[in-house]
């Protein structure tokens, strides 16, 4: 159950992603920051199941 709530996590970010403006590189940058952290607790999480 945890891995299918990453997952949602980690597509609502992709897609906050995609939709900021490539010329914002702050909110790029942040947005990006926080898509890494959740593929990195995609496999931590994925490897516990």
């Amino acid at each position: 159950m945890e891995l299918g709530r990453v997952i949602l996590r980690l597509e609502k970010a992709r897609r906050e992603l995609l939709s900021i403006n490539p010329g914002d590189k702050e909110k790029l940058l942040a947005a990006s920051q926080k898509v890494d952290k959740l593929v990195v607790e995609y496999f931590r999480a994925k490897s516990r199941v």
